[in-house]
C-alpha cells in the first residue's frame, strides 16, 4: 500500500505505548481451522456465551500484525489511501469491513476505489484502529478522516461540498455511526490538544452504506468494540449498544443515504436496512436502498477469489456498483 497519508498530527488520541498481550492471547500453532471451527469466538451463533476469543485474537495478529500495518503496542497509525480521479470535483471515503477485528483493504477498499474512478470519482481507502482498540476510536478516525479531506480538498481538487463516504459490514456501521451519530462533535479525549483540523466540519455529503452492521444489540461485536465485561452485563451491553445505534439518531436534514444488502445474508440482518430506510425516508432524508435475492455478505467489488466453503451467487448483486455510483454522480451533481 503506497502513497499513505497519515491523517493525525504529531498526537493519535487513545494511543499509548502498552502492549496489545494485556488484552489478546494469539497462538503460532493454531490452523486456519482452528479459528474458524476450533475457537470462532465472535462467530460462533449457536449461543450468546463469548467463549474463548483466541481465535480471534490470532486472526487479528497475524493479519493485521504480523502481515499488516497495525502495531503490537497501541500506537497504530490510521492513514488514507488516495485514488484520485483527474478532473473529478467529488469524492467518496471508504472504509472496508471485517468485524472490526481485520480489514478487506482490497474487496472493500481498492477494488471499489477503482470502480469509482472509472466512473469519475476520487476516492480514499481508510485504514483505522481496530480491535484491540476500542470505541470510539474506530469512529474518531473515520470522523478525523472526513475533516482531513475537506481540510485539505483545494489540494485534492475536491469541493468540500461533496465528500461521500461508504463502508462495508462493520465498514458499513463506521460509516453510519460516524455520519448519525458523531457528526460533527469535537474531539474531546485526555491528553490530546485539537489541532486545525479538528476544527472543519466533519459532516458528510452522502452516506453509503453496504451489507452494513445496522445495530449492535446483542451482537457479540460489542465484545470486539467495546469489551468482554461489556457485552457480558446485560445493562452495560444495552447502554453501549444503544449509545452507538445509529436507527435512533437520524434526524431531518441528514444528507443522502444509500443502502444495498442481500437477503440471504446471514451475517448482519438485512431487514435492518429496510427499517433504517423507513426511519430516513419519514424524517425527509433521501433514501435509496437495493435489497437483491441473493449474494450473502461480503461481495464487496464482486471480482475477488471466493473461499470454496463461502462461495455466492454474485451475478444479480455485482450491479450495484453501478447503482451506488450513479447515485454518487446524481447526488453530486
Amino acid at each position: 500500500m503506497e502513497n499513505r497519508i497519515p491523517i493525525w498530527g504529531k498526537t493519535i488520541p487513545g494511543n499509548r505505548p502498552e502492549s496489545k498481550r494485556d488484552v489478546m492471547d494469539w497462538h503460532e500453532e493454531y490452523t486456519q481451522e482452528d479459528l474458524f471451527m476450533k475457537y470462532p469466538g465472535i462467530w460462533d451463533k449457536s449461543t450468546p456465551e463469548i467463549g474463548d476469543l483466541s481465535g480471534n485474537d490470532t486472526m487479528v495478529y497475524r493479519q493485521e500484525i504480523k502481515k499488516g500495518l497495525a502495531k503490537e503496542t497501541y500506537e497504530d497509525v490510521p492513514f488514507l489511501i488516495p485514488f484520485l480521479k483527474e478532473g473529478s470535483d467529488r469524492c467518496v471515503i471508504i472504509c472496508p469491513g471485517g468485524a472490526y477485528l481485520t480489514k478487506s483493504m482490497d474487496s472493500e477498499g481498492e477494488h471499489i476505489a477503482q470502480f469509482l474512478n472509472e466512473a469519475g470519482i476520487s476516492a480514499f481507502v481508510l485504514w483505522y484502529r481496530s480491535y484491540p482498540n476500542r470505541a470510539p476510536l474506530m469512529y474518531l478516525d473515520c470522523q478525523r478522516a472526513i475533516r482531513y479531506v475537506r481540510f485539505h480538498a483545494d489540494e485534492f481538487g475536491i469541493d468540500p461540498g461533496k465528500i461521500g463516504i461508504v463502508g462495508f459490514s462493520a465498514g458499513g456501521n463506521l460509516c453510519g455511526v460516524t455520519a448519525l451519530v458523531f457528526r460533527n462533535e469535537p474531539v474531546v479525549w485526555e491528553g490530546y490538544t485539537p489541532d486545525e483540523v479538528d476544527a472543519v466540519n466533519g459532516c458528510v455529503n452522502a452516506l453509503g452504506m453496504v451489507y452494513p452492521a445496522i445495530s449492535m444489540e446483542n451482537d457479540k461485536i460489542v465484545a470486539v468494540v467495546g469489551s468482554r465485561g461489556i457485552y457480558e452485563d446485560p445493562e452495560q451491553r444495552q447502554a453501549f449498544s444503544d449509545r452507538y445505534e445509529m436507527r435512533t439518531h437520524v434526524q431531518e436534514g441528514d444528507c443522502p443515504m444509500f443502502l444495498c444488502a442481500c437477503w440471504d445474508d446471514d451475517v448482519v440482518d438485512p431487514y435492518l436496512d429496510a427499517e433504517l430506510a423507513m426511519i430516513a425516508s419519514k424524517k425527509g432524508v433521501k433514501t435509496e436502498l437495493h435489497l437483491f435475492p441473493y449474494g450473502g455478505h461480503g461481495f464487496g467489488g464482486c471480482v475477488h477469489e471466493q473461499m470454496p466453503m463461502f462461495r455466492q451467487d454474485w451475478s444479480a448483486v455485482k450491479e450495484w456498483k453501478g447503482l451506488f455510483a450513479d447515485w454518487i454522480n446524481r447526488t453530486f451533481q
